[in-house]
């Protein structure tokens, strides 16, 4: 990801998070509509929920992640600077602005 598109910020990874809770519950809605067999229906379901809450938790410690460095100094003077933080299993380099004071 970051070879071709550069380094993206909290902000992107936390807004890729949450298009996958949210799709994934617009997705999950319509099958409910498609899927005709009441089993088809909670397999679905199910499978979209979990999908959705996987989002959430990731865009949730992405933030934990971005305020973990914040608060611990580091990004206290200077520009922004790059972090390492995990999104679905993969460690991602983000970048994060300097906390201006």
């Amino acid at each position: 990801m970051s070879s071709i598109f550069g380094i993206p910020t909290a902000e992107t990874i936390k807004n890729i998070a949450l298009g996958v809770s949210i799709g994934s519950v617009v997705i999950g809605l319509i099958l409910m509509k498609v899927v005709s067999s009441i089993v088809g229906k909670i397999i679905s379901l199910v499978l979209f929920a979990a999908l959705a809450l996987a989002g959430f938790t990731q865009r949730a410690s992405i933030t934990d992640c971005v305020n973990k460095v914040k608060t611990d100094g580091q990004a206290a003077m200077g520009d922004s600077f790059e972090i390492q933080c995990t999104f679905f299993g993969r460690d991602v380099s983000l970048k994060v602005p300097a906390v201006s004071k």
